[in-house]
């Protein structure tokens, strides 16, 4: 028996806080795994080793809590069977299920109907003031990019109007390492958590497949990942990549903002959909997606490379973020090289942000290793 069921969809740092907010030390609070094992110990009372009269006793518990990686652990029949098995020798006054995959929520509602709560992640609702401080904070952020930054902001300006529920769908193109990544990490950061990346090139075909379509309730899935999302920005990263084979699950999902797969519905209404690529022209994102795909966009914008100055900017920029996390006396030993002169005069020789900043984050901790760890 189950007096009371939350049901909360959205991030895993909104659930906690909810947790924390609706349970007390002082209560009996036991995580659905615990359960399971109780379960599985009354399939299997001799494997158990404990006593069919305490396997057969009601326990009494003030809340249980079903967390969204539960459901992995777990075979297909408890998702089915989810009430009957929760509720099985447990009196549970709240149960508190984060992300249900379809069978588990059909299973609740078809036992608890409207009796259910329902909470979720309230995901900012963007505002001229709030657009205002994405785009503040994205020039301080990302250095040059001065027209991208301006179209990011155009593009995103339709959902202050509320005048439709559809995402926002942007795609990044130019070369690698010069800002496409960091702006959407600085725009998911304004809007209230930690950027949703998914990279599509780092699957095979059958786990791509398997990955936007759903599959084994225990896999990873882009459906539960977008339900899990801290803030409406989701970057899929690389988008040339993804097999064209797989385009019609966006379509939906790109005019409507809604997802659905074999275990997850998600809606995904005013969401910012970041897409990135290497491509070099506005054409060939056309001609290599197609004008279904094309259509959905709402705006390409070019990222252009940076200039020698600018790349400069940003070794010092790099080089003072490192100082700042040193002790004193390491402080003292780089400022005493020649690691920042060297980077300057020669930044020009990278066309990649990212593999100019490691290989001047490895200059500076090779130097502080050799001094105070492998020749002291």
């Amino acid at each position: 028996m189950t007096n009371r069921i939350v049901i909360f969809y959205g991030s895993k740092k909104d659930f906690e806080k909810l947790i924390a907010r609706e349970t007390h030390e002082d209560q009996i609070t036991i995580p659905f795994m615990e359960l399971i094992q109780h379960y599985n110990a009354r399939l299997r009372p001799n494997e158990s080793g404990v006593r069919e009269s305490a396997l057969n006793r009601n326990i009494d518990v003030d809340n249980c809590i079903v967390r969204a990686d539960d459901y992995g652990s777990v075979l297909e029949h408890v998702l089915s069977n989810f009430v009957n098995i929760v509720t099985l020798n447990h009196d549970i006054g709240t149960l508190f299920v984060h992300n249900p995959p379809r069978k588990v929520r059909d299973s609740l509602h078809s036992a608890y109907g409207d009796d259910i709560e329902y909470f979720s992640t309230e995901y900012l609702a963007l505002s001229r003031e709030q657009l205002k401080e994405v785009y503040v904070n994205i020039e301080a952020d990302i250095l040059g990019q001065s027209k991208c930054k301006k179209q990011i902001i155009s593009g995103m300006y339709r959902l202050i109007t509320k005048t439709t529920n559809k995402p926002v769908v942007l795609m990044l193109y130019g070369p690698s390492g010069v800002g496409k990544t960091e702006s959407a990490k600085s725009i998911s950061k304004t809007m209230g958590g930690e950027l949703l990346r998914i990279q599509f090139s780092m699957m095979q075909t059958n786990e791509a497949y398997n990955y936007v379509f759903g599959a084994e309730h225990s896999k990873g899935s882009f459906a539960r990942d977008m339900m899990a999302r801290e803030s409406n920005v989701i970057l899929i990263d690389e988008f040339d990549k993804v097999n064209p084979a797989f385009y019609n699950a966006f379509y939906e999902l790109f005019d409507e903002g809604h997802y659905v797969d074999t275990n997850y519905d998600v809606n995904l209404g005013q969401a910012i959909f970041l897409l990135t690529c290497n491509f070099s022209s506005e054409e060939e994102i056309k001609k290599v997606l197609g004008p279904a795909m094309f259509s959905r966009i709402g705006c390409c914008i070019a990222y252009e490379e940076l200039s020698t100055e600018q790349k400069q900017t940003i070794v010092t920029s790099w080089y003072q973020s490192i100082l700042v996390s040193l002790r004193e006396d390491e402080k003292e030993a780089i400022q005493q090289t020649d690691i920042l002169n060297w980077f300057t005069k020669n930044a020009e020789r990278y066309d990649n942000i990212r593999i100019l900043k490691t290989k001047l984050e490895n200059a500076i901790f090779e130097k502080l290793a050799d001094k105070f760890i492998i020749l002291s």
